[in-house]
């Protein structure tokens, strides 16, 4: 924590003295506050990790520890083989099974190869890990300093989106800023070393950048700066990030023509055209369609939440029972086992991954298998698919799930209670942007612009994670949308008042 301190410190001034090289300069937001809002935000990062020791005993079997322990097994790798590093770090390690990488890196982490099936919802851990790589040069080998470090790469990603919207939000721009920085499950998840940090910091850079192109015109740097950021967005969390990119471009390039009529009407028949181009795609190169993507996530992750053993070898994919009496320890290899025999376990052949198979009793105990995951039974787990086939009573229930469960009278715990204070935040602000658009007389197409794009995440993420925690945790980048919608709303309907 001394480590932590410092760096908040150090953080702090530089906002202070200098807006930390003029990044957090702003004309409507005290050069005093900014330090006092960043390190109320920097409190998040011991909140979320004592919460989770209070509640779990520790981060170490959750996303936070594995990807601090990655972190640190490719930062001892630098002082082993700094050219090899390198290579990892422009992604060009050899990572075949044999390699030096692969034995050095590979089978020592948890998160590396995690993640990494090239499809749909495609959801890169390797960008973390290398970024967290890097920075624990500095971070004095504490989990603190790279929580803060993210905490720290979130607050510039959103002034960044603070600073590509605050021209919608006029004698409203502190409030816009407060809301980004602090929606409670943001707040808490940008303060833990999780790709929410990142996540959030790369959303901020990429509208900002677009918006710029757009609206002022390109140049060189800002060509040079929005290359790698939508790249980065094509792997880590796509749907939200390559899809903002999109939707963003698209509504700056509406918004700049103050005159056009009929802009939300515009807007999304240009979003359609969008969606049947992305989906005959993928159906001509994947042979898959957009919903049958969905629906294949949503079965897996099903699956996830029930918890067990993953295991993985080269023809296969296996799920065994969270038991490890089932299965034996390899010697002399971290984190490869293999399975006893008489084990029934699920698994999934490479070559057809769509068919799920059975063994009822397994004669093979010689393959070694890595371990992918172990996961207990999910508590929270919530039943998407039902019977009904009807596509919008699945939509319906995907997004009542995500803005409206748990809600106080089906609450289970605390921290149950405290998510459905912010569910029931976020039905008032639905209630109010729906307000907005009947009686306010101020242009609605940034109100509904934001409440879409916050809204159509909800509906993705409530049907491809189908577990309430994760839902809460996915859909925080999101719903600051449908908030600020709100706000945008209120806005109008005073205007309206004041019009009578």
């Amino acid at each position: 924590m001394i480590a932590f301190s410092i760096y908040l410190l150090i953080f702090s001034a530089l906002i202070y003295t200098n807006s930390f090289f003029k990044l957090f300069k702003d004309e409507h937001i005290s050069q005093k506050l900014f330090p006092v809002i960043f390190i109320l935000k920097a409190i998040a990062v011991p909140a979320f990790y004592f919460m989770f020791v209070k509640l779990y005993g520790g981060i170490e079997k959750f996303d936070a520890g594995k990807f601090y322990f990655d972190a640190r097994i490719m930062n001892d790798f630098a002082y082993q083989n700094f050219p090899e590093y390198l290579k990892m770090m422009f992604g060009l390690q050899d990572d075949s099974e044999g390699s030096h990488f692969y034995k050095t890196c590979i089978t020592t982490t948890f998160n590396w190869d995690n993640g990494q099936l090239r499809d749909f919802f495609y959801n890169d851990n390797r960008i973390v890990i290398r970024i967290h790589s890097l920075l624990h040069f500095i971070a004095f080998r504490s989990y603190f300093v790279h929580a803060l470090f993210s905490c720290f790469l979130s607050f510039i990603g959103l002034t960044f989106l603070y600073k590509s919207f605050k021209e919608y939000f006029t004698g409203k721009e502190i409030w816009l800023f407060l809301i980004l920085c602090f929606f409670p499950t943001l707040w808490l998840y940008t303060g833990g070393l999780l790709k929410e940090g990142l996540t959030v910091f790369f959303l901020g850079c990429s509208v900002y950048q677009i918006k710029k192109i757009i609206t002022v015109g390109p140049n060189i740097a800002r060509i040079v700066w929005s290359i790698p950021l939508i790249f980065i967005s094509l792997l880590l969390k796509p749907y939200l990030l390559f899809y903002a990119v999109i939707y963003f471009a698209l509504f700056f390039g509406i918004s700049k023509y103050k005159k056009l009529q009929r802009k939300t009407v515009l807007f999304f028949g240009f979003l359609f055209i969008l969606a049947v181009a992305v989906n005959s795609a993928a159906v001509l190169i994947k042979n898959k369609s957009l919903s049958q993507a969905v629906m294949e996530r949503e079965r897996e992750f099903s699956d996830l939440a029930k918890g067990g053993i993953f295991l993985m070898d080269s023809t296969k994919f296996v799920r065994l029972e969270y038991n490890y009496i089932l299965v034996k320890k390899v010697s002399g290899k971290r984190n490869y086992f293999s399975i006893k025999k008489g084990t029934p376990y699920t698994y999934w052949e490479h070559s057809h991954q769509k068919d799920t198979l059975f063994c009822a009793s397994n004669k093979d105990t010689i393959t070694q298998y890595s371990l992918v995951y172990h996961l207990p039974t999910a508590g929270s787990n919530i039943n998407i698919m039902g019977n009904s086939g009807n596509v919008f009573v699945f939509i319906g229930k995907s997004l009542f799930y995500t803005i409206a469960h748990p809600l106080f009278y089906n609450a289970k715990s605390i921290i149950q209670l405290l998510a459905s204070l912010e569910n029931l935040v976020l039905l008032i602000s639905l209630l109010i942007v729906l307000i907005g658009l009947i009686k306010g007389k101020a242009e609605n197409f940034p109100a509904v612009t934001f409440l879409f794009f916050g809204i159509s995440l909800f509906i993705i993420i409530g049907i491809t994670s189908p577990n309430s925690g994760a839902i809460l945790r996915y859909r925080s980048p999101a719903a600051i949308f449908v908030i600020i919608a709100a706000l945008y709303s209120i806005n109008g309907l005073k205007k309206d008042k004041t019009q009578i």
